[in-house]
């Protein structure tokens, strides 16, 4: 598996929001979640990464919160099931206390759960996972 960082200066930028833009299917103001997400980007406050390898092809943006929590604000495309231990090692490697992830989908939720992630809340329009990476 090889990790890219996309650089918001690429030429390209415009396709890879493009790409990640279904992450925000059935998300409550979808819009506004989605501007955020390419803004935070573009303006380096987040960081765009694309995992690929054989059967995996997930592109997603994460950020370090002040709680030193890593919270990933979108991801899609194919082979999380594969993506997502290389993702938590690589994240843990990293000295942050734990992983993020909102959610609206229940597969999303199972997938996670499967990952050590427990719902930390839950609101009318998603539910925010957590992996604490502390002590594993």
């Amino acid at each position: 598996m090889r990790f890219q960082l996309i650089r918001p200066n690429r030429a390209d930028m415009k396709a890879q929001y493009t790409l990640l833009r279904p992450a925000f299917n059935q998300v409550h103001e979808a819009k506004f979640e989605f501007d955020f997400c390419c803004d935070a980007v573009t303006n380096r406050r987040a960081s765009m990464y694309h995992l690929k390898g054989k059967g995996v092809s997930v592109r997603f943006v994460g950020v370090v919160t002040n709680d030193n929590d890593y919270l990933i604000l979108a991801m899609t495309g194919k082979g999380l099931v594969t993506a997502a231990p290389i993702i938590i090692d690589t994240v843990k490697s990293q000295g942050y206390r734990a992983i993020k992830y909102h959610t609206v989908r229940q597969g999303m939720k199972r997938i996670l759960q499967r990952f050590g992630f427990s719902v930390l809340a839950t609101t009318d329009h998603d539910t925010v996972m957590a992996l604490n990476l502390e002590g594993c």
